[in-house]
Formats: structure tokens, C-alpha cells, sequence
């Protein structure tokens, strides 16, 4: 037989075998993705399940854009003590007689219901007979009211008989902890009926549904006048209120929201029809309108927008009569405040400061609409149907794709499964595209790995070159450079601090979350400037920012690059300061100080936890140069090192010589001018 037939048969043998075993790898990778995908999306870990949250919102930002306005939002009004309210009426809490006025206006302005979202739990201080009472326990003293009408000796009762002639539901606390003592009597009657309709198979409602330890209900005149709901929001776990509870239990008692109940009143009806399914709850319906719920009872609100989507009328003005009646009349207002001293604010996927009065509205508006987003009962069922499908078919398409357009076809693929998911979501049904699209770009990095793989093995085993490419010398070399620049050293360098002048003061005036997104507006071009020219952020401590230049990487003129940014940092702030104004009511006023000398740097820390920053006396002169910075009045300082090295590049104006704590020889400091000086050395005399 012919020796070159025989060799020619043998490779492609060989070939055919290669070519079979190469196959079968990417279909164990690719099911090993699958799998892997799979078990994630059962695990749920922290930080995907956060950006799945984030994917959530920007679906319904962009679904909140492009639907219409529902005529459901002007049938809802929000009743804000506002602070026109406050001010016109007196600080809170007001006197109940006064919630009774406005309970009676309402009702003459025939609106449909009233939800109140204020707990009166406690017996009203103010009331003539409290005050009494309190005096006796607290002084001896018998306090008596001459001319008093009976009927104004106790406000609760005159809210009572308020609420009793209106179409008014109370807000009440549900709680999951241990009740409170006055909490141990018989839970107070809802005012609602639960009517179950269900197949056999289905899971009873009540069995997933939310189960509270205690109530704090309204104070004892007050039980009974109106009907009850309890006003808990259930915020997910980073905080933002995506979802409400629509239905919680104690005991065999079931309890709706104030939003659910309230809405139930202007219907004129006292039963709520729920609906289940295999895995629990899986609607609610109220006088004919149907809201999909989870298995829980939570219902997902399509917010609409930011605060104030829904109409807001100050308490100031209904109390005075200011209110046309077509404002309020076969309306449902809620009654609440949106006042930010009154604590009563949530973050929403579209606000961070979102009033809680108004996620009643939306509560109340997405049933009205029939616009709350779905999360159906075979969503698991779907996302791993999806994942398994969705993996095998872009397995099967890189496998056959070059690796040039592994990254544009990826793209196609997951763009087509965002769209179906925005799709989806705009007809009110909210399937994550995150796993899925998790599940493409995994797909195609692990096969485009494999290729790369196999084609580095293919040249080791043809030429055996890989070892001429880099040799053990240079990695060896390579490595301990690395390992140099980021170990301990002595470097000279040049080192910055900036400091926000009466910060204390200024963050007393703002609340926690405007003060974080002040620094964050504030930091983000100082940061900017820094690392523009070639220097290092160290740290950022409360609003004092510390950088330098010259390391790790050797930094050319980096006294001059220190100064520069520093000048750029006072104009860019100039700028900045009327955006802050119009923002936040603040102007910023920051001081700089720069120092150049010699410090150690290197990775410090702990054995678990380190970080790359200096240490020296040269480090505790620039910010002592930053902290004089307000008492010459000026907002930059340089030390005499970092002027000599700057030469006549910058102005310079000479401010003092000082004995800075620690150093037995004085130190020269300098104010830093924008700009440059012929012919100056920058020794200028003190005026």
C-alpha cells in the first residue's frame, strides 16, 4: 500500500477525531454553563439579585414614560400637612379637634373615602380632660375649666364623632415583633370581609401571607368610629419600596392596607374577594376590580414618576374653605404629610425622598388602573426554561460564528432578549432578562476561551515557540518590578489636601441622603483633576480629600502637576458653586494645601486588608498647610519645597514663616497664583 496514502488517511483520521473531540468539549462547557446559570438563579446571590432590582426599575422608568395618563390618578388626592399647614396651624402633633375639621370638610366636600395615614395610638395631650389627668398624676393640682362644654373636654371623642359620619379608614401599625403590653387585648375588627375563592389543589391564601405579632391600634374612643389599615410598607432589601402588602394577618384575622381598605369604602362595599392558586395567593379583587398579587399578598406599584404624580391640596386649604368642591368631591383622599421634619418619607425607584402618603395613592391608582406589575407563579419555571433554551441556542450559534464576531453577536442575542423582556413588561408582566442575558455572555466567553485555548495548545504542540515568545528571565524580571512598585519605598513626592470649610454647619442644614449626593457632586470633578494629572487619590476622609504625585509610577514635575490641579480645583468649584446653590441652597468654600518631600509609600494595612497609601512627617505638614489655609484667607498654600520645584512656572505670594509641631526648623509658606511670572522667582515679600 502506498506509504503517502497511508499518512495522508492517518491525518485526516486524526483530524476527524480532533475535530469530534472538540465538539464534544464545548457541549460539555456549554451544558456546564447551563448548569452553572441554573444554580445561580436558585442561589439569588447579593449583588445579582441587586442588579436585577436595577433592571426592574429601568423597566419601569421606561414603561412610565411611554404609557398614557390613567384616568385613575384624578380620582385620588393627597391631603398634605404641608408646611404652610404647620405654620398657619401650629407644629405637630395638632390638637385632635383640628384633624376632626378637616375630617369634616372632607366630608362636606363629598369626597368617596378619606384613608388616613397617621397613627393616633395615644390619648391626645392637648385634650382639656387629658391635661387634667396628667396634672393630677404628675402635681396633685385639680384642674378645673370654667364654662367648658362637655363636648370639648375630649378631643379624641370629637374626632371620633368625626370619623363616625364619614367615609374615613384609620391607619394602624402592624408589627412583627413581640407585641406591646396594651397590644395583648383581641385584635380590633378590620371592618372588611375576606371571601375565599379557590380550586382544589390551591394553597389557602392565608398561608403565605405576612403574619404579625401585634397591632398598634387607634386609642380607645377612636376603635370603632372609622374602619382599619394598616399602613406598613414593605421596602426591599436595599431599601427602595417597590411593593406593598396588600393583605397581612393576626391569628384568624385578616387585615388589609389603608390604600386597599380606603379604596374598598368609596366602592361602598365591606368584602374583598381573594383568589388562589398553587402557590398561595394569587389575586385580590375589591367592587369589581381585580389586582394580581404574589403569593404573599404583595402587590408590585407601577410608580408613574417622581413625588407629586398625584394631586396635592394643603391642609391649610381645605380647613379654610379654599378648596373648590370640584376638587374633592368623588375623590379619594388620602390624609398625610409630606413635610420632610415629619419623617414620613421612602425611597421609590424614581425618588429617594418620596412621601409615604403618596405610596398609598399609587397603591390605590394601580388597582383603579389595573396597572400593578405581574410577577406570575411560573416566572421560576420560565427563567429556567429561558436559560436552558436560550444557552444551548448561542451555544450552538458561537460555535459556529468566527471569534471576531463572538462580541457583535452577543449583543444581538441579548438585545433580543432585553427587548422581549421590555415587551413583556409593557403589557404589565415582569420577566428578568438578567440570568438569561447572563447566560449569553458567560456562553460566549467561556467557548471563545476554549478557541483561544485550543489554538495556544495547537501552536505549543506544532512549534513548541511559546517558551521563545517570553522567556523565564524577563517573567521572573516583570514580576519583581511589580512587585516593587507596589511594596514599601521611600519616594519624594508631592502631596495635596483639601479640606470643605464649615462643613458641620452646612450638613446640619441638609438632611443625611442631600448631604451624600453634595459630596458625591462635589468629589467627582475634584477626583477628576487629580487623576487628569497623573496623580493618585489616597483616601477621602468626611469631606477632606487626600491625593499625591510620584508614585507608584515616577511622575515628571510633579510639584507643578500637584499646584495645577489644586488651581483647577478653586476655578472648577467657582463653577460648580451655582449648580450646588441652585440645588442644595449651599456655596462650598475649600481650602488646599501642597507639600513636596519625601514620605514612605507603599501597601498598608492589616493581614487581611491593606491599602496603598504614605506615611511621614512631610505627609502631616501638607495638612497642617490645608488647615491654614483659612486662617491667611486664602485657598491655596504651598510650602517652600513645592515652590522652589515649581520654579517660575506659578505666582507666588509669600504669606509667613512658621514652626510647624514636630520640626525644629521654620517652613516658608506661599499662597499659589493661577498663571506665571517672567522673570519672577516667586520670592515676593509679605505686604
Amino acid at each position: 500500500m502506498n506509504p503517502k496514502r497511508i499518512s495522508r488517511r492517518a491525518r485526516e483520521l486524526t483530524n476527524r477525531l480532533s475535530r469530534r473531540a472538540h465538539g464534544l468539549l464545548m457541549l460539555v462547557i456549554s451544558l456546564g454553563v447551563v448548569c452553572g446559570m441554573l444554580l445561580l438563579y436558585i442561589a439569588q446571590p447579593a449583588p445579582i439579585a441587586r442588579l436585577d432590582l436595577k433592571i426592574y426599575d429601568a423597566l419601569l422608568s421606561l414603561r412610565a414614560a411611554s404609557a398614557p395618563r390613567s384616568a385613575a390618578r384624578d380620582l385620588v388626592v393627597i391631603i398634605d400637612i404641608d408646611e404652610p399647614s404647620l405654620a398657619e396651624y401650629g407644629q405637630w402633633p395638632w390638637p385632635r379637634y383640628r384633624i376632626a375639621d378637616l375630617v369634616d370638610a372632607l366630608t362636606r366636600g363629598q369626597v368617596a373615602a378619606i384613608g388616613i395615614d397617621i397613627l393616633f395610638s395615644e390619648a391626645d395631650r392637648t385634650s382639656p380632660a387629658e391635661m387634667q389627668s396628667v396634672l393630677k398624676r404628675d402635681r396633685g393640682l385639680n384642674l378645673r375649666f370654667a364654662g367648658l362644654p362637655a363636648s370639648l373636654a375630649d378631643h379624641d371623642r370629637i374626632l371620633a364623632g368625626s370619623l363616625a359620619r364619614a367615609p374615613a379608614v384609620l391607619g394602624i401599625y402592624g408589627r412583627f415583633d413581640s407585641p406591646l403590653p396594651e397590644e395583648e387585648e383581641a385584635p380590633p375588627d378590620s371592618g372588611i370581609r375576606v371571601v375565599s375563592r379557590a380550586s382544589p389543589g390551591d394553597l389557602p391564601y392565608e398561608t403565605r401571607l405576612p403574619v404579625l405579632s401585634g397591632i398598634r391600634q387607634p386609642h380607645a374612643p377612636l376603635r370603632g368610629a372609622a374602619a382599619l389599615g394598616f399602613v406598613n410598607i414593605a421596602p426591599d432589601w436595599d431599601g427602595i419600596v417597590r411593593q406593598a402588602p396588600l393583605l397581612m394577618r393576626i391569628g384568624e384575622n385578616i387585615y388589609p392596607s389603608l390604600a386597599l381598605r380606603t379604596l374598598a369604602r368609596a366602592l361602598e362595599t365591606e368584602n374583598v374577594i381573594v383568589e388562589s392558586g398553587v402557590d398561595g395567593l394569587a389575586a385580590v379583587r375589591v367592587g369589581g376590580y381585580q389586582v394580581p398579587v404574589s403569593a404573599g399578598g404583595m402587590l408590585h406599584i407601577p410608580f408613574v414618576g417622581a413625588r407629586n404624580a398625584y394631586p396635592y391640596i394643603s391642609a391649610r386649604d381645605v380647613l379654610t374653605g379654599k378648596v373648590p368642591p370640584e376638587a374633592l368631591e368623588g375623590r379619594i383622599a388620602f390624609v398625610g404629610t409630606a413635610a420632610p421634619g415629619l419623617l414620613d418619607i421612602r425611597a421609590t425607584p424614581f425618588d429617594p425622598v418620596y412621601p409615604g402618603v403618596e405610596i398609598h395613592a399609587a397603591e390605590a391608582d394601580a388597582i383603579l388602573s389595573q396597572n400593578a406589575i405581574r410577577v406570575p407563579s411560573w416566572t421560576p419555571f420560565a427563567q429556567c426554561l429561558g436559560i436552558f433554551c436560550v444557552g444551548l441556542i448561542a451555544a450552538a450559534a458561537f460555535g459556529m460564528a468566527r471569534p471576531r464576531i463572538y462580541l457583535p453577536l452577543a449583543l444581538c442575542l441579548a438585545a433580543a432578549v432585553i427587548w422581549g423582556a421590555r415587551a413583556l413588561f409593557l403589557q404589565g408582566v415582569f420577566l428578568s432578562p438578567l440570568y438569561i442575558a447572563l447566560t449569553i455572555a458567560v456562553q460566549g466567553a467561556s467557548l471563545l476561551f476554549l478557541r483561544f485555548w485550543q489554538e495556544e495548545k495547537q501552536k505549543l504542540i506544532l512549534k513548541n515557540a511559546f517558551s521563545h515568545y517570553v522567556s523565564p528571565e524577563i517573567v521572573k524580571r516583570i514580576t519583581k518590578a511589580r512587585g516593587d512598585l507596589l511594596a514599601g519605598e521611600e519616594r519624594e513626592l508631592s502631596i495635596l489636601f483639601t479640606d470643605i470649610r464649615g462643613f458641620t454647619s452646612i450638613s446640619e442644614r441638609l438632611s443625611p441622603q442631600q448631604t451624600v449626593a453634595l459630596l458625591n457632586r462635589y468629589f467627582t470633578p475634584m477626583t477628576a483633576l487629580v487623576r487628569e494629572s497623573s496623580g493618585t487619590v489616597d483616601k477621602f476622609i468626611g469631606d477632606a480629600l487626600m491625593a499625591f504625585w510620584n508614585a507608584p509610577l515616577d511622575v515628571p514635575n510633579h510639584a507643578i502637576r500637584a499646584v495645577s490641579a489644586a488651581l483647577a480645583m478653586q476655578e472648577t468649584l467657582s463653577r460648580l458653586n451655582s449648580e450646588l446653590q441652585a440645588e442644595f441652597g449651599v456655596t462650598i468654600v475649600m481650602g488646599a494645601g501642597i507639600h513636596t518631600g519625601a514620605a514612605y509609600v507603599g501597601n498598608m494595612g492589616s493581614a487581611d486588608t491593606v491599602n496603598y497609601t504614605l506615611i511621614g512627617d512631610n505627609v502631616n505638614i501638607a495638612s497642617r498647610l490645608e488647615g491654614l489655609c483659612a486662617q491667611y484667607g486664602v485657598p491655596v498654600i504651598v510650602s517652600e519645597a513645592t515652590r522652589i520645584q515649581c520654579g517660575e512656572r506659578f505666582t507666588f505670594r509669600f504669606l509667613d514663616t512658621l514652626r510647624v509641631k514636630g520640626k525644629q526648623r521654620p517652613v516658608s509658606i506661599y499662597q499659589a497664583l493661577a498663571g506665571s511670572s517672567p522673570g519672577n522667582d516667586g520670592q515676593e515679600t509679605k505686604d
